[in-house]
Formats: structure tokens, C-alpha cells, sequence
């Protein structure tokens, strides 16, 4: 969805634009992002071997590089879960950026203009320079330096499915999660937002692919191919307890998607989660994947 509202009148008196979700949001647009160091690598080497840099960094730029964009807290949740101080974890993420392994960018949305948006974090160019050096990883379009145009709509869909990963981490024993695999039949081929295997607390692993939606306006049409796609596929291929879930902003969307799964034949492998669920901590995620039952939602308890 372009956005077609106009920059130069004051956004506190635009109340035409009316509330967008959080990670769902076309009228979002960058407004800052940290400058890049440019480091020669030996510089960033030598912070490694006086431990300046620590393995728990490396580790988080090897994560980053793989989940792309993420905000602070999901940072603090998966690697400072013992830090009781948020300004010790901003400090240091702060140096991070400073060394380069980290970039900030940070964005407003014309959609109330006024409200404090989360800052985005993703991968810096020593932290390039890490992978590349240290471990052999070519980023290739991935690099800071020579990026690759990106929408904020596009961000926010990883912002979102990190978020689905870490909650899913936390209550399952998550045996295999991977980003956009290719899942090819016959003439044509689909790439999910990711691959996620779980193994509940009984044993059974349940396996399924991620379709997660944003707004924009091929999102109803590309959501029919897949479920077209998906029927076929798992009619033919021995994913047989494969569930395909899909990720949306809203139950208002989930329903509608739910409707076109339904009239492609889809209904009885179809799951649905929304971000509502995904960021209300009163939701246990074991309880949040739903179906639509004449209408209603119907839970599902994965324990």
C-alpha cells in the first residue's frame, strides 16, 4: 500500500488516519536509523580478544542475521533474561551500535503520529563483518552497507513472527524453526514465512508452516494461491500431520482468511493466530491457536 498522506501537514492535527495495529501498519515510515561505523574488522577483532565484545553479543549477531528485525524486548527476553536493569540492557546495546554489530532504526507512523513506536534493531556492518570473517557467513543482500530497499510493512512481518518464535520457544520444546523454506509441487512453488516443529510436553511433535499476513493490498489474493497451493500439496505429499497456521493482526482478518481457506477446500488444515493474542500476556500461547466454528472462535489446548 503506498502511502499518500501528505508529509507537510503537521500529523497531530491528521486524525483522519485512523488507529492501525502495531505491527500492522501501511502508514508507518522511517523516521531515523544509527549511522554506520565503517570499522576496518582488525578494530572489531581486537575488541573480541579483550573481550570488549563477548560470545553472548556474537551469539546475538548470529541471531539477528537469521531473524532480521527485532525490538528491544524481545532482545532482553532471549539474551539478558537475568538483567534486572533495562538501562544496563540499553547501555548495552547501545555499544553494540557504537561497534557496529547492531543497527537501530527508529519510525513514526501517521496513524497517531504522537505514540512512541519501539525502535527496530537488525544487523550492523562489523556485525557483517563478524559472520563474514569469523564464521564464513556471506550475507550477501543482507548487508548493511548495499541494502536491499525494504518497506516497513515488510520489517514489521519478522517483528511479529520473532515474537510467535519466542513465545512458542518458551512453552514448547521447539525442535526446528526456519525461515522461508521453499515447498515446491509440480509447476509451482510457495515460500512460507517459516517452518516451525514443536514437541509438547507429552511428546507429540507437531509440525507446521507459517503464513504470516500484513496489510497490503495482494494480501487477500496471495493467501487464496497458498491455500489453493497448500491443499494440493499436503493432499500429495507425506506431510500428513503438517498444520499451516496463519499469522494476522486481527480476528476480522483471521475470519476472512478462514472464509477463503474454507471455500478452497483448506478448513480441516488451517490454524489461525492473531497479533491481539500474541501480545496480550494474559493469552498462554499452548491456548492461543484457533479455528473459526460457524463463526466462533474455537481454541485449541496443545498441551
Amino acid at each position: 500500500m503506498d502511502i499518500n498522506v501528505s508529509p507537510i501537514i503537521k500529523p497531530q492535527r491528521n486524525v483522519a488516519v485512523p488507529e492501525q495495529p502495531a505491527w500492522d501498519d501501511p502508514y508507518a515510515y522511517i523516521t531515523d536509523q544509527s549511522k554506520l561505523p565503517k570499522q576496518d574488522f582488525y578494530y572489531i577483532d581486537e575488541k573480541i580478544n579483550k573481550s570488549w565484545i563477548t560470545d553472548r553479543d556474537i551469539d546475538l549477531v548470529r541471531f539477528i542475521f537469521v531473524h532480521r528485525w527485532v525490538v528491544l524486548k524481545q532482545i532482553e527476553r532471549l539474551f539478558f533474561p537475568d538483567v534486572d536493569r533495562d538501562k544496563s540492557v540499553r547501555d548495552r546495546i547501545n555499544r553494540l551500535i557504537k561497534y557496529g554489530l547492531l543497527r537501530r532504526t527508529q519510525w513514526s507512523s501517521y496513524s497517531l503520529p504522537e505514540k512512541n513506536r519501539p525502535s527496530i534493531y537488525e544487523l550492523g556492518d562489523s556485525g557483517a563483518d563478524i559472520l563474514k570473517y569469523k564464521y564464513g557467513i556471506m550475507v550477501g543482500q543482507r548487508d548493511p552497507r548495499t541494502p536491499k530497499a525494504t518497506t516497513m510493512i515488510y520489517r514489521m512481518r519478522y517483528v511479529i513472527t520473532n515474537e510467535l518464535y519466542i513465545q512458542l520457544r518458551q512453552s514448547f520444546d521447539l525442535v526446528h524453526f526456519e525461515f522461508h523454506p521453499s515447498i515446491k509441487r509440480k509447476e509451482e512453488h510457495v515460500v512460507p514465512t517459516a517452518q516451525f516443529v514443536l514437541r509438547n510436553p507429552k511428546g507429540k511433535e507437531m509440525p507446521f508452516y507459517l503464513l504470516c499476513h500484513r496489510e497490503d493490498e495482494k494480501w487477500v489474493k496471495t493467501i487464496r494461491f497458498q491455500a489453493r497451493f497448500f491443499k494440493e500439496y499436503f493432499s500429495s505429499s507425506e506431510e500428513k500431520d503438517t498444520t499451516l497456521v496463519v499469522l494476522v493482526s486481527s480476528d476480522e482478518k483471521a475470519l476472512l482468511a478462514s472464509k477463503i481457506a474454507e471455500q478452497e477446500g483448506l478448513k480441516s488444515r488451517i490454524w489461525f493466530v492473531t497479533d491481539k493474542d500474541l501480545l496480550d500476556d494474559a493469552v498462554d500461547l499452548r491456548k492461543g491457536f484457533f479455528v473459526f466454528n460457524d463463526g466462533e472462535k474455537l481454541y485449541y489446548d496443545l498441551r
